[in-house]
């Protein structure tokens, strides 16, 4: 028989267990709080900085990204016999980066990159002729690590260097691929950046919010076996809340019109309001209202005919299904790599949050998104002030005055001047 004593001890430990358990999780929600807020915080005072502050924010991004998912498969026993190992994959990462932020910044404003320095008091000759030249300097790049990548093979590690090589070229489409044109989306106007990212952000807090209420309290069969936590409820809870704020969302953002401005300039600071942004393709201001026929299954429902919305409402419906339904598995996929190496986070450089890559694995699949559907939809795909100006830009000063004296010949002639 156990005695009074001897079950005292163990009530007592189990007890002092569950204490300490409730303390461990309490702690850990507070420093996920928390450093949720400085993420916030940070977030925020980079946007007041404005277009080159987000663009040097993306960069720091896409450089922890690189680091975390190549720190995966880095084995130390085998890449210390590997000549300059480390040393390609970063010079990889960094061609590619070159070749995406030299194309973005010589061509996406009215007033190139070149331009501006070379309309300094001072020229800066060598960024200057960098920026002219990107694109052999890319390719000039490219050869040289490929060459290099090449000659670094060693006997009896081929195919550990195949693998390697292979991930580092994944990795590069992971962080620098998707977020090829992202420095294009934040020049039209850091809405473009702010909201998709706010979508997924919506995503993450109300699956998870949903999943906690009502997990596998409505459906019973299992979400993913990828990620067991995941259910059914928190999957289309957060899909339901990201499109409400999809649609919400455009109409608090666009009291800001600094999130709407487009960066045309090195020399000013934009300066805009929300009338001035409009949607050429449809013909009508994408933040100004404009009535919509309603379905005629919702004018019972709504009692009307029509709904007035502005039209960043209706395309961010479209914005809202894609965080909710696709978004979502670049998390998935974060997931499958890090059970796949048997690591619990990618890196710990944001305490309770993991690494960066933990927080931004959904991110990128929207930013890519949003590229496309603004090429698509939305991005200004006739010709404008601002577009012409951009090609009238790069030609000589002799062709300026050429094109000058034309068209006023051309708009004296049909009278318009």
């Amino acid at each position: 028989e156990v005695s009074a004593d001897e079950v005292a001890p163990a009530a007592d430990l189990s007890s002092n267990t569950a204490a300490a358990r409730r303390e461990k999780k309490t702690r850990k929600v507070f420093v996920r709080a928390f450093s949720a807020l400085c993420m916030a915080a940070t977030a925020l005072a980079v946007l007041y900085f404005g277009h080159l502050a987000v663009c040097a924010l993306v960069f720091v991004i896409q450089v922890f990204i690189f680091k975390e998912v190549t720190m995966v498969r880095y084995r130390t026993e085998k890449s210390s016999e590997v000549p300059m190992f480390r040393t390609i994959q970063w010079l990889w990462f960094a061609v590619a980066i070159f070749f995406s932020y030299g194309g973005a910044l010589s061509n996406t404003m009215p007033t190139p990159l070149s331009k501006w320095l070379h309309r300094r008091k001072y020229r800066v000759a060598i960024f200057a002729f960098v920026i002219d030249n990107h694109e052999v300097i890319s390719l000039l790049s490219y050869s040289a690590v490929f060459v290099l990548t090449v000659l670094s093979f060693k006997k009896g590690y081929y195919k550990y260097q195949m693998g390697q090589l292979s991930w580092t070229m994944v990795t590069v489409w992971i962080c620098v691929g998707q977020l090829h044109t992202v420095i294009t989306n934040v020049f039209t106007g850091l809405f473009w950046f702010v909201y998709p990212a706010s979508l997924v952000i919506c995503n993450d807090c109300m699956a998870y919010f949903c999943g906690l209420a009502l997990g596998r309290k409505l459906i019973k069969r299992p979400f993913l076996k990828l990620s067991p936590n995941k259910t059914w409820e928190g999957f289309l809870g957060g899909g339901f809340f990201t499109i409400a704020w999809a649609v919400v969302a455009p109409v608090i953002m666009k009291r800001w019109p600094g999130l709407i401005c487009q960066f045309t300039d090195f020399d000013n600071i934009p300066r805009c309001n929300a009338e001035e942004v409009h949607d050429f393709r449809s013909g009508f201001p994408l933040f100004m209202p404009i009535e919509y026929p309603c379905p005629e299954f919702l004018r019972g429902v709504l009692g009307r005919s029509s709904v007035l919305l502005y039209p960043i409402q209706v395309h961010g419906i479209a914005f809202g299904i894609f965080a909710s339904l696709v978004a979502p598995f670049g998390g998935y996929l974060a997931s499958a790599i890090k059970r796949a190496y048997k690591v619990k986070d990618f890196e710990q450089t944001i305490p309770g949050h993991g690494g960066v890559m933990d927080r931004m694995d959904c991110q990128l699949l929207m930013a890519l998104f949003t590229t496309v559907y603004l090429n698509a939809y939305v991005r200004m795909d006739v010709f404008s002030v601002h577009s012409v100006m951009n090609a009238i830009s790069r030609l000589t000063r002799e062709d300026q005055v050429r094109l000058y004296r034309e068209l006023k010949a051309r708009l004296k002639g049909e009278g318009a001047i």
